[in-house]
């Protein structure tokens, strides 16, 4: 009896093993990576033609899509997108490996509230991302592949795709066809192509429409990477300008330097030389949040962008007012058909200044100041350093300054050459040394914007007119770090009292957020600076870590295009000087003195208090004053790059 029960149990395990083995091809290309965290679980799987990524967590909103297409060694596409509010505990590989799938890769940039997602795929994808009915989930869908087992002969597939990477279509890039097409560039230099209402939307081998509720970005015969890379055409997303910027290395002459002009989801494209770098710059300024897309086909480049979630509601009131400033277009519709003959005298509201206190043009327009008070936010301007014109966009809800070109020839300005579209007027001002920068400030009365000679920025990049603002962090009854009887106000204020002294030594112009033990707001410290329009914004401070952890660390606002480049060079510095660990770069958002100065802003985490030989470093009056130097000389690297 005992045997027959036992070999009922035996049959009775086999039985439920044999009801536990997948029983279809599609199950066994079901795989998943378990991960721990609010992300929980990636899986893949395939239903008929379509491969499914779930990525299985609470927060579904993604910014930022694109594809990248193969480059150099790499033959697979990368499908990128990042999850907002969101972070893994450690970067992720997902080796899949099945149907047109490699690997999916997650990893917390350094903005730790977005995570990056990174699926390569051996063919172009066709897809759709979106939230699972629940909630719960983001789903991948990518569409078309062989189910998965036949795929990886769709493997191979892609070997012929360099055929549709037309080798021979880079042929093109070689341009000996497009080199005709600059005999198409002078014609922009005077008027890049316009729409039949007035819009320019082409400029050499850049232009760009409107499909349904996208801008579509289209750039001929450049091939863009998203790297750091400076030796290749290069698209970065500098999010706290609200600025995706192009550069290319070199000088493009299948460019004119210019504008395009925007529409409901771009303020416009504003596309120069810099001499200084010697690149080209492509800036496309955006309107509040977007999500966009870049992909590579043929040697060309596709940047589609949308709307975003979140604050870009708040981006439809701003076109309400503006048809409330179509009253004033009434100068726009003789302006429109003026881009064709390009006269000189359709500029309007636009007065030459007399050059005194560095008055060089003068806005006119009734209450035009109450306008810029509301919408000053919306402008954008182009005004580096060493470059032989600046370009202010600016909403035509302000001003219409129709479109023409006025000769001056003073000693600030050369001319100024207006555009106007339906949304925004385009003032380009050709500079008479390239060393002056300009602003935009209230005049005399309430009818009157001045464009002036900015003294912070100008003359001749000497380091006493760029204001630098030193923010001793913490203060008051704020102490910040605290370790027995040591409070991180005073490191952070004695460093800063010392740096002070070195640069104004070398005659650099700099103000202090505080100068004795007192509080001072986040929102103040931020509002100090701007108020006085400072070029550098540095946060001095001292750190608590967790066990184990000692050194320098550096933190800025994570899209801001200078900031990170400043952070490296302070933080390489400090390390480099005094000989401290190297703790890294950290990208926060969520740092109000980084998040609302309008300046580049650095915040600079010295040593660990925590650690008791940093603390013991920070006791030594030598410690201090070699970082207010190592700081002082980093500060001044900064102000002769600007």
């Amino acid at each position: 009896m005992k045997r027959i029960m036992s070999m009922g149990i035996a049959f009775c395990l086999i039985f439920s093993l044999i009801l536990s083995i997948p029983v279809t091809s599609n199950a066994l290309n079901d795989v998943q990576l378990n991960i721990g965290g609010s992300i929980s679980k990636v899986a893949y799987s395939q239903e008929g033609t379509s491969e499914i990524i779930t990525i299985f967590t609470p927060n579904t909103q993604v910014v930022n899509k694109y594809i990248i297409a193969p480059e150099g060694s790499i033959t697979h596409y990368r499908l990128c997108f990042e999850i907002a509010n969101e972070s893994v505990p450690q970067t992720i590989k997902f080796d899949v490996n099945k149907g047109s799938v490699g690997q999916v890769r997650l990893a917390n940039m350094s903005n730790p509230t977005r995570t990056n997602v990174v699926v390569e795929i051996s063919k172009k994808p066709d897809y759709t991302l979106e939230p699972a009915k629940d909630g719960k989930s983001l789903v991948l869908t990518i569409k078309g592949a062989s189910s998965a087992t036949p795929a990886p002969s769709s493997t191979p597939t892609p070997t012929p795709k360099p055929s549709n990477t037309p080798t021979p279509s880079p042929s093109s890039t070689p341009k000996a066809s497009t080199t005709p097409s600059p005999s198409t560039t002078p014609v922009p230099s005077t008027t890049p192509v316009s729409t039949g209402n007035g819009s320019i939307t082409k400029n050499g081998p850049l232009s760009w429409s409107m499909s349904g509720d996208s801008c579509v970005i289209n750039l001929q015969g450049t091939t863009l990477s998203q790297t750091d890379n400076e030796s290749v055409p290069r698209l970065q997303l500098r999010e706290k300008e609200k600025i995706i910027q192009i550069t290319i290395p070199g000088k493009d002459t299948r460019f004119t330097d210019g504008f395009l002009s925007g529409n409901d989801i771009i303020n416009g494209i504003l596309i120069n030389y810099s001499p200084k770098t010697n690149s080209t710059i492509i800036r496309i300024s955006y309107k509040n949040t977007i999500t966009y897309t870049h992909a590579v086909s043929g040697g060309n480049s596709v940047i589609t962008i949308k709307k975003g979630s979140g604050t870009a509601p708040s981006a439809t009131p701003t076109p309400t007012p503006k048809p409330s400033a179509t009253p004033s277009p009434s100068a726009s519709p003789t302006a429109t058909p003026s881009p064709s003959p390009t006269p000189s005298g359709g500029i309007s509201n636009l007065v030459v200044g007399n050059g005194e206190n560095g008055v060089v043009l003068r806005l006119v327009s009734p209450n035009i100041v109450a306008r810029y008070r509301q919408y000053s936010s919306d402008i954008v301007i182009d005004d580096k350093t060493n470059d032989e014109a600046v370009t202010f966009v600016i909403p035509v809800s302000i001003v219409n300054l129709g479109t023409g070109t006025t000769v001056i020839n003073n000693s600030y300005i050369k001319s100024a050459v207006s555009y106007s579209t339906l949304y925004n007027s385009y003032l380009m001002i050709n500079k008479a040394s390239t060393a002056n920068k300009f602003k935009i400030i209230e005049g005399s009365n309430v009818n009157e914007l001045l464009i002036v000679l900015d003294s912070a920025g100008s003359g001749g990049g000497s380091n006493n007119k760029k204001l630098v603002v030193l923010d001793p962090g913490h203060g008051g009854s704020d102490p910040g770090g605290t370790v027995g009887n040591y409070y991180e106000k005073f490191y952070n204020l004695d460093i800063a009292l010392r740096c002070e002294a070195i640069l104004k030594s070398k005659g650099v112009n700099v103000e202090m957020t505080r100068r004795t033990d007192v509080f001072v707001s986040l929102d103040g410290r931020a509002q100090f600076a701007n108020d006085r329009n400072a070029a550098l914004f540095v946060s001095i401070h001292n750190n608590i870590m967790p066990s184990g952890y000692k050194g320098t660390m550096a933190l800025y606002y994570p899209t801001s295009f200078y900031g990170k480049t400043y952070a490296q060079l302070i933080k390489d510095n400090l390390v480099k000087d005094l000989g401290t660990r190297d703790l890294g770069l950290k990208g926060n958002e969520n740092l109000v003195v980084v998040r609302k100065t309008k300046m580049p802003a650095v915040l600079a985490e010295i040593a660990c208090m925590s650690d008791s030989e940093d603390l013991a470093l920070l006791n030594t009056e030598s410690f201090r004053q070699k970082a207010a130097e190592s700081l002082a000389n980093s500060i001044i690297q900064i102000l002769n790059s600007m």
